[in-house]
């Protein structure tokens, strides 16, 4: 199995809610979370369809879990902490590929915590002091 992917193939799948110049509100299907996620550029989709994208969150701490299930709190707002299985990491970069809620979060980790020391199918709970930064896929 590849464990080392592409972040272009950590893409997340989501129903765009709002839209503003430096943010958005996204939703993730069959669940109820309403995430808001900072953006670079604004988001010209129209409300209510369907975008796709990256989401990159930048790590403050990593957790080791092996209870809990998987996470985004809060479900409304931006999100402060996830939890989730690593199914991957970037090519190049210090950062996994977590998956939580069938959404993908590419996680850029501190120098602290190397992404190569961290197996595919760990279980990891993340603190992510700063609102998420989406970007639309190519």
């Amino acid at each position: 199995m590849n464990t080392t992917i592409a972040q272009s193939d950590a893409i997340a799948r989501l129903r765009l809610l709002e839209s503003h110049a430096d943010h958005i509100v996204v939703g993730i299907a069959g669940t109820q979370y309403r995430m808001h996620l900072a953006v670079a550029e604004p988001v010209t989709a129209e409300v209510g369809k369907r975008i796709a994208g990256h989401i990159i969150a930048q790590v403050w701490k990593v957790d080791f879990v092996s209870t809990g299930g998987a996470y985004i709190e809060p479900v409304y707002g931006k999100p402060r902490r996830i939890q989730g299985n690593v199914i991957g990491k970037t090519t190049g970069t210090n950062a996994l590929i977590v998956e939580v809620a069938s959404c993908p979060f590419v996680a850029q980790l501190p120098d602290r915590w190397q992404a190569a020391d961290i197996p595919p199918g760990t279980d990891v709970g993340l603190d992510i002091p700063d609102m998420p930064i989406f970007e639309i896929a190519d």
